[in-house]
């Protein structure tokens, strides 16, 4: 008895827990569960919000337990979004890319509104040999879309299709990402097609019965006819019918958030390994992931002539060469959480590094975002981007605080009196008082109570070094709460941390 109380005690002033708590029992069954989920993925959405919850999480565990088997298991993740990061750009830089969040070259792409003068074709698009017999919207729909579709009848003696012609103004020789929903009856095979002419340059077959998505990649011609995306069968002669919905064409493009965001645990790994003697056999993964983010992707987005430089000065801002997001301008700054992810990489990187340059631009970059924080009865709110009204909201919150943190530890630009604000605004804002049901407002002002998606706040948690309240508001929010994803994963990580 006397043993373990000394072991115990010895453990506790070390940090190391030897005995299974049930925080990390809950982390190696959700672990085991989504684990290989995302890692493997080339795109870079996945990656970042995502896989590096996941690697992070390791890092957090290996504190905690010192068991370096999560350590292989970071590595083992990292060697493959590496070998997955290409130059699809043709920058001469690698990295990760996606066409989630970029600008769709068709408009009316689910359907839901309909042509003037007639509600059965979908507004934008333009029947082929046919007047709407065969050709019409339907509110047969796949679940959780909206609630318009279209359906294309064949007649077994002509052609019956839908089409649109591709928005001027896309990217000559960039790979974009054809998609959407599709499903069949009888022996028809449904089919979205890009053509340049007569020329297929990519296409999508649905052979299901059940509404299936899926998606192809196709490299842009450059000049040559209007392009344009048809929905048709594969075959006039078929019989049945072909449905379509959320059909859309968007380039594939890189993201200073998501590189920023992937390539911080890798970061910090390098960070890990070079201050922790006792870890001298990884020291070979670390040059290569510190390689790799210095040689890659820092430089990419200020020496990219795909892209452009996207340093201003001051901050970072979107790509002045092409415009990568939906609804916005090029060379305007990014968002606070986007532009601090990658400031909260750079960092960590000059600490291994001592490159002044990386210093200088992340020291920008955070005091630009502190001094968006503003005084509310002794707690900050901010906005989600310097140009936007919306508050900023509880997830994009952790990505602006993991920054916020590193530059405390760092005793830099970030003080005590700021980390209290911020804990304020989680306790006297965003949180409904209530310390058996623990619930969050969505907006860091304490707005918006209606939002499900409250369980965001792995970096929320940090903060309970100014509170312990955070960690016990946050154990109860997770002590029955459903975990299904990398963001209960790294919040479980946390919660074993800080014991």
């Amino acid at each position: 008895m006397l043993l373990n109380l000394v072991l115990a005690g010895t453990l506790a002033m070390t940090g190391v827990q030897p005995v299974e708590s049930v925080w990390l029992t809950k982390y190696r069954a959700l672990e085991a569960q989504i684990s290989g989920n995302y890692y493997t993925s080339p795109k870079s959405d996945r990656l970042a919000w995502g896989e590096s919850y996941i690697m992070r999480s390791y890092l957090d565990v290996y504190q905690a337990t010192q068991d370096t088997a999560w350590l292989d298991k970071l590595v083992t993740h990292a060697d493959k979004v590496i070998s997955n990061a290409d130059d699809i750009d043709g920058d001469g830089f690698l990295g990760w890319s996606t066409a989630k969040y970029t600008p769709v070259a068709l408009s009316n792409p689910g359907f839901g509104n309909a042509a003037s003068g007639d509600t059965t074709l979908p507004a934008a698009w333009t029947r082929f040999q046919d007047t709407g017999s065969h050709v019409h919207r339907t509110t047969d729909t796949p679940a959780g879309e909206g609630p318009q579709a279209v359906r294309i009848i064949s007649d077994q003696t002509r052609w019956k299709k839908l089409y649109q012609n591709v928005a001027a103004g896309y990217g000559s020789g960039v790979t974009y990402v054809l998609r959407g929903w599709g499903k069949k009856t009888g022996s028809a095979t449904g089919r979205i097609v890009l053509r340049e002419g007569t020329r297929s340059i990519c296409a999508l077959d649905y052979t299901s019965t059940s509404w299936t998505y899926k998606e192809v990649e196709c490299v842009m011609p450059r000049g040559g006819p209007a392009l344009r995306v048809w929905l048709e069968h594969a075959t006039y002669t078929a019989t049945g019918s072909a449905y379509y919905d959320e059909v859309e064409l968007s380039g594939r493009y890189p993201f200073i958030v998501h590189d920023g965001m992937i390539g911080l645990p890798m970061a910090e790994f390098a960070r890990l390994i070079a201050t922790t003697p006792a870890l001298s056999a990884y020291a070979g993964k670390a040059d290569a992931y510190r390689s790799f983010l210095e040689t890659q992707i820092v430089p990419r987005w200020e020496r990219s002539a795909f892209l452009g430089n996207t340093w201003n000065g001051t901050t970072y801002r979107e790509p002045p060469n092409i415009n990568t997001m939906p609804g916005t301008d090029p060379s305007r700054d990014l968002p606070y959480n986007m532009a601090l992810a990658f400031a909260n990489m750079l960092t960590v990187l000059h600490s291994l590094n001592g490159d002044a340059t990386y210093q200088a631009r992340a020291d920008s970059v955070v005091r630009w975002a502190k001094g968006a924080l503003v005084n509310s009865g002794g707690a900050y709110v901010w906005n989600y981007a310097s140009y936007a009204a919306q508050k900023e909201d509880i997830s994009h919150a952790n990505v602006d605080l993991s920054a916020f943190l590193e530059y405390y530890r760092n005793g830099r630009i970030l003080t005590a009196a700021d980390m209290t604000a911020l804990k304020n605004t989680f306790t006297t804002k965003m949180w409904n008082r209530s310390t058996t049901a623990p619930r969050f407002s969505w907006n860091v002002d304490g707005t918006d109570n209606t939002a499900q998606a409250d369980y965001y706040l792995h970096s929320w948690i940090e903060l309970t070094e100014w509170d312990p309240q955070v960690k016990a508001l946050v154990a109860t929010k997770y002590t029955n709460l459903p975990l299904s994803n990398p963001s209960h994963l790294i919040t479980l990580a946390r919660l074993i941390k800080h014991g």
